[in-house]
């Protein structure tokens, strides 16, 4: 699951699409192209709505001018963090547009701001983050995520993450929190009951947890916690698809709808 967008096309604005066949149609409180009807009492005429809609309204599908899948929210969230090592001052529409769940808009006045922000990021210093790799290929296995508080798995009575401090896993099914095991160096093996034992120089845990990094291939046998340098291009992956929403943006003079 991710954060998706889009900006309409101005056709029904302007005249120049086809005639809905139901009415009346304008845009709802969350700025949406909508029917003005309830839904209930009124279903066929909804019904009628969407298919005009998605059907011969006007040459855009689903009379959108830009449609974006723009980030899982890991993504989302490491953009963010990325934004203020940067400087979220130098970042104010950025730092506070992107949504902390599906919805909400950025509005067509601050679009132009937008681009300009994210043509300044490509030129900024990024700081390292912090990584969890498998020491035999180098593959990244986790990121450090500020805002999950480096949390990246979680199970019944427990979650496992990265951060500066090293992997660690948590007891969750106490309060307060008891640490299982924390390394910053460490092998792990899954042990014949299926729970996974994880040893380092002068520790060591069996715990009922998932194998760390397995993502459909075999665990690694060997991790470590290493920082590894990031520049604004690792962030093409979301930058580039909300420059295309806030150029949309600008050109229609409608907001961008987060989705």
């Amino acid at each position: 699951m991710g954060l998706d967008a889009f900006v309409y096309c101005r056709c029904w604005q302007d005249g120049l699409a086809t005639p809905c066949p139901v009415g009346p149609v304008g845009f709802d409180e969350d700025g949406h192209l909508a029917l003005l009807q309830p839904w209930e009492g009124n279903t066929a005429a909804h019904h009628t709505f969407d298919a005009w809609m998605s059907g011969d309204a006007c040459p855009h599908p689903l009379m959108e001018q830009s449609s974006e899948a723009v980030a899982n929210w890991t993504g989302v969230r490491l953009f963010q963090q990325a934004l203020r090592s940067a400087g979220t001052a130098r970042f104010p529409i950025l730092a506070t547009c992107l949504p902390d769940d599906n919805g909400g808009s950025l509005p067509a006045e601050q679009a132009a701001a937008a681009l300009a922000e994210l043509d300044a990021f490509r030129d900024s210093r990024i700081a390292d983050e912090v990584v969890l790799v498998d020491e035999a290929t180098g593959r990244e296995v986790m990121q450090h995520v500020e805002d999950y508080r480096g949390v990246f798995m979680y199970g019944p009575g427990w979650h496992a993450g990265v951060d500066p401090g090293g992997f660690f896993v948590v007891g969750a099914d106490v309060d307060p929190p008891v640490t299982l095991f924390r390394a910053t160096r460490f092998t792990q093996r899954v042990m014949p009951d299926g729970r996974v034992e994880f040893v380092a120089e002068g520790s060591r845990a069996t715990v009922a947890i998932r194998p760390v990094g397995e993502h459909g291939l075999p665990p690694p046998e060997r991790l470590a916690v290493r920082t590894r340098g990031r520049s604004a291009g690792d962030f093409a992956y979301i930058v580039e698809p909300l420059r295309r929403l806030c150029a949309a943006s600008v050109a229609t003079g409608n907001p961008v709808i987060w989705c």
